[in-house]
């Protein structure tokens, strides 16, 4: 019985030290190579059929007459699995305003249904999403 609660114990402590790694923060701007050419065909993929689809579910459209950006900076972090574990909104700008729950969900559930490729691993990346004119 002894043994056992030692090893449960163990068990939890290396889970516990385990939650607690460390990801360097990369952001999008300091891709380069792989990690930038996958990065680039996922954020390619999002802005031309997933960006759309939330502004319109949204009733949000990109003008100079209008708004002329609606983005979100964020952290992805991506654990060795290649899945994205959380995110963290740095900014946001819908108009001069911040964009709601609801947007922020859309622009990220396309993310937490991928597997990111190895060289996108165990990494928190920083990037933007979204759409900005120069008006």
């Amino acid at each position: 019985m002894k043994y056992l609660l030692l090893a449960v114990v163990g068990f939890f402590l290396q889970l516990q030290l385990f939650s607690q790694t460390s990801y360097p923060v990369i952001r999008e701007a300091d891709l380069q190579g792989k990690q930038y050419q996958s990065w680039y065909a996922f954020d390619t993929t999002w802005t031309k059929h997933i960006l759309p689809g939330c502004l319109l579910e949204n009733h949000l459209k990109v003008s100079c007459e209008h708004c002329g950006s609606i983005y979100l900076n964020v952290r992805l972090k991506i654990d060795s699995t290649g899945k994205l574990i959380s995110h963290e909104k740095i900014s946001s700008t819908i108009c001069e305003n911040e964009l709601s729950d609801k947007v922020v969900n859309c622009f990220l559930e396309f993310f937490y249904f991928l597997e990111f490729p190895p060289e996108l691993r165990n990494i928190i990346l920083e990037v933007k999403l979204g759409k900005a004119l120069k008006c």
